[in-house]
């Protein structure tokens, strides 16, 4: 097994969604060239900070991996002659400060490992592509159904999830080897599994001859997040679980194995991308920054199909819920549109514990802590891109043009300021909302309806799960506590400053006074009195500013 063997250390896991922020706080000579000291820290707290030393070359270096996403960067121009010099340096350091800033002000930039290599070395230094092959190798080894492929790239936002090709290998090969069973509560299903397990890795998959002829399907390994809660061996039954899931808008999985390290999932690869991808008129194998850090196009949804697509994902949602299992992960790209029928992706991603997309947004916000009020705020953002075909930057909606006045209604139950204080609704409730009665299509529901919901948990793994959504949440909450301590602290700081400048204001008043007085008694001089005169009127000054008091 040294085939296997890896140098990848692992860690505790790390939100990869938590903010980094970065200030240079020393600049310094060393050996001939110019240094920058760089204080780093994640999320709001500074006390989890460190320091990292980078020079010009660095920033140039980092500016070239971002230029694929067509954002234009302030990045300071290279000198030659003169950098040595104290004002230039000076000059450099306020530019590259405005530099790093916008990089990590830019949620697209900021979630890319060039941007998080060149803040935290430390814990993006590693080879995630290498340590991604050996597991799914590992999570394979045991399937006679499946042989890995090449890599696809950096299609996705997640920095530790990969995508590789995948093929059916030959029937003669697997025929000795494969295991079918059918589980006997699935009667209205005919969906057959190999399972095989090991030491290092296990997994389940469907046998390939029941997929289309020339489906594309793609493995994506991620690694497991800071909520992974459930004990490794009881994974592998609730994978096994998921794969027998039946919904009319959740996307099968066909393969599901994970080893100690994450979770690698088969699925089918849809060739005209996912719903972000159809927003943003981008070619679904591109390189995610590329795709989405400038998009050259947008289009928004007809109401009809932001409505019916609505209503779909509502749907797949409460019955999610309703069998013990929370989604927590919708974002447009984790949708597909399938002969107008939308298709949830990456039902696997709460079990494996990773941070959802919008939680940047929902940790500002400590009402939105249970997992069903988690999915109802995504399903805002949502809804919003859907319909204005861009996203929303900022975790409340301020103002809402251009729409009907049931949607505007129903963004701002969800997306308000007021709304967030005071409570979202839930899936239910909105579900009934006016603004899918009066928009949503009632065609093709029939045929969506044909085939029937199935998803069986065993009670022990709901119940696991639902601890599993306790300390998620718990989790979720200490966030929220430290978020709303920070912006305390700030608001503190903020109101200290304003009453010094308050002070100072005060102190300044009288020769404010004097100038004033100064212009009414000459008005015929454009000129300030001399120091001289200012000093001869400063005490009548003084005792009129008093009297008016």
């Amino acid at each position: 097994m040294a085939i296997f063997a890896s140098r990848y250390e692992r860690k505790l896991p790390i939100d990869d969604t938590q903010t980094l922020s970065c200030e240079i706080t020393a600049v310094e000579e060393v050996d001939g060239h110019t240094e920058y000291l760089l204080r780093v820290w994640r999320g709001t707290s500074r006390e989890n900070s460190w320091n990292v030393l980078r020079r010009y070359n660095d920033f140039d270096r980092l500016d070239k991996c971002l230029r694929i996403s067509g954002i234009e960067l302030p990045l300071p121009r290279k000198r030659i002659f003169g950098n040595m010099r104290p004002d230039f340096v000076a000059e450099r350091k306020q530019a590259l400060q405005v530099y790093i800033n916008a990089v990590l002000m830019n949620p697209i930039l900021a979630s890319s490992l060039p941007a998080k290599r060149f803040v935290d070395p430390e814990s993006y230094s590693q080879s995630f592509h290498d340590h991604a092959v050996q597991n799914a190798l590992l999570c394979l080894r045991s399937d006679a159904a499946w042989a890995l492929g090449g890599t696809m790239g950096a299609i996705g936002w997640r920095l530790r999830k990969h995508y590789f090709k995948v093929t059916p290998k030959p029937p003669e090969k697997s025929s000795s080897h494969k295991q079918l069973v059918k589980s006997g509560s699935q009667t209205h299903q005919s969906k057959h599994f190999a399972s095989g397990s090991s030491s290092n890795g296990s997994g389940h998959s469907i046998d390939a001859g029941t997929l289309d002829p020339g489906a594309e399907v793609v493995a994506e390994w991620l690694e497991y997040g800071p909520d992974k809660f459930v004990d490794e061996k009881e994974i592998s039954g609730i994978l096994k679980s998921l794969m027998g899931l039946q919904h009319p808008h959740i996307e099968p999985v066909i393969f599901a194995g994970h080893t100690e390290s994450g979770c690698l999932v088969i699925r089918k690869f849809h060739k005209h991308g996912t719903l972000k991808d159809v927003l943003c008129m981008a070619t679904p194998k591109n390189p995610f920054l590329s795709k989405y850090g400038n998009p050259k196009g947008r289009t928004a949804l007809s109401m009809k199909q932001v409505a019916t697509y609505g209503k779909q994902i509502l749907e797949a949602l409460i019955f999610l819920h309703s069998k013990g299992y929370a989604y927590g992960h919708l974002h447009s790209g984790n949708i597909v549109i399938v002969d107008d029928c939308v298709k949830l992706l990456d039902i696997e991603n709460y079990l494996v514990g990773v941070p959802a997309f919008y939680r940047p947004f929902f940790v500002q916000h400590s009402k939105i802590h249970a997992m069903e009020t988690v999915d109802v705020y995504c399903f805002g953002h949502v809804l919003f891109e859907m319909t204005m075909g861009y996203p929303l930057q900022e975790s409340v909606v301020r103002q809402i043009t251009e729409c009907p006045e049931a949607l505007k209604c129903l963004l701002e139950s969800i997306l308000s300021k007021e709304a967030c204080k005071a409570g979202l609704p839930t899936l239910e409730q909105l579900l009934g909302h006016r603004f899918f009665t009066q928009y949503a299509s009632t065609e093709g529901a029939g045929a969506a309806n044909a085939e029937k919901p199935y998803f069986k948990l065993s009670l022990n793994a709901k119940e696991l799960l639902k601890q599993a959504a306790l300390k998620s949440e718990n989790r979720l909450r200490d966030e929220q506590k430290s978020v709303k301590n920070q912006k305390r602290i700030v608001r503190v700081q903020e109101l200290m400053s304003s009453e010094e400048e308050k002070r100072k204001s005060k102190q300044k008043a009288p020769h404010r006074l004097l100038r004033l007085r100064w212009r009414v008694e000459h008005p015929w001089s454009g000129n300030l009195p001399h120091r001289t005169c200012w000093q001869r009127t400063r005490r009548p000054a003084m005792e009129m500013e008093r009297a008016m008091r």
